[in-house]
């Protein structure tokens, strides 16, 4: 199901698929996401055909649940259910308050975007294994991870054994 969020300041229609994608998992379990996208998108500019960008709401907007750990938290790997691709989570941690939403877009070929990620927090590197990761990913998601939470995981996945 294609939704038409709002546009962007120079006027390109943003949409996502709310059945089915990343991002419409995401707007499933926050809704609010929708309403801060379509206030952030008519403030910002878009021109590039891939963008990953973090927008500063300049009021808490919520909590950023990817902290930074330490040696004294207890990490461990995990796949999420319906995901082939191991995230790094810590058993305990307290989710930080954020003034900050980001997006991942692509331009479509009806020159329209479509958003296809949105979270609450700052830009970070795609996780390790991943289609997109890049050279900073595994030094990012080294030292931080997901504060789980009530994800449903494949159980038969889990380890304390870095997967990458």
């Amino acid at each position: 199901m294609k939704h038409l969020i709002g546009q962007s300041r120079n006027g390109i229609p943003i949409h996502v698929q709310l059945i089915g994608s990343q991002a419409g998992a995401s707007i499933a379990r926050q809704p609010q996401l929708l309403s801060l996208a379509k206030e952030m998108f008519a403030k910002v500019t878009l021109h590039n055909a891939e963008i990953s960008l973090e927008y500063d709401m300049d009021r808490q907007v919520g909590y950023n649940f990817v902290i930074e750990t330490s040696d004294k938290d207890v990490v461990f790997y995990g796949r999420l259910l319906k995901d082939d691709i191991f995230t790094r989570f810590v058993k305990s941690g307290k989710p930080q308050p954020t003034t900050y939403i980001t997006v991942a877009l692509s331009r479509n070929n009806d020159n329209d975007y479509e958003l296809s990620d949105i979270w609450l927090g700052r830009l970070m590197p795609p996780r390790p294994g991943s289609a997109s990761e890049t050279a900073e990913s595994k030094q990012y998601w080294s030292n931080h991870a997901l504060i789980l939470d009530n994800q449903l995981l494949q159980l038969k996945t889990v380890t304390k054994t870095c997967p990458y």
